[in-house]
């Protein structure tokens, strides 16, 4: 089997897992949770930016190797979402929320910044 149709296959594999992990875990906690605020892709996104910090610390050497990529460009990729994380800031920006904007901006850019550096270089100590 051609390399690059055996590698987008373990990737398209891996992007199923994730967007399904994704959408239960979404679910569950918005479901449960009494904020209006989208507190399932926060928590998917900040738990996504930690695993890609420890996963790259960890396959630091050897970043395309396909366990690799099956964890991070496919279970990740699909688990994660800044399409989500665009329109739901977009629906606080078009309901003049611009304070829970702010916060649900900073929380997963700062904050999922610094948790995949955490993870990087905990996995890198």
């Amino acid at each position: 089997m051609n390399e690059l149709i055996k590698t987008s296959l373990l990737i398209a594999g891996g992007g199923f897992i994730g967007t399904l992990l994704r959408f239960l875990a979404t679910e569950c906690l918005n479901k449960y949770s009494a904020a209006a605020f989208p507190i399932g892709t926060v928590v998917v996104n900040l738990i996504g930016c930690l695993l890609i910090g420890i996963l790259a610390g960890f396959f630091s050497d050897r970043l395309t190797s396909n366990l690799f990529l099956f964890l991070t460009i496919g279970c990740l990729g699909g688990f994660t979402t800044f399409s989500a994380f665009a329109i739901e800031s977009q629906v606080f920006i078009q309901n003049g929320e611009f304070l829970k904007l702010t916060v649900y901006i900073s929380i997963q850019v700062l904050i999922g910044i610094l948790l995949a550096a955490l993870g990087y270089n905990w996995m890198r100590s």
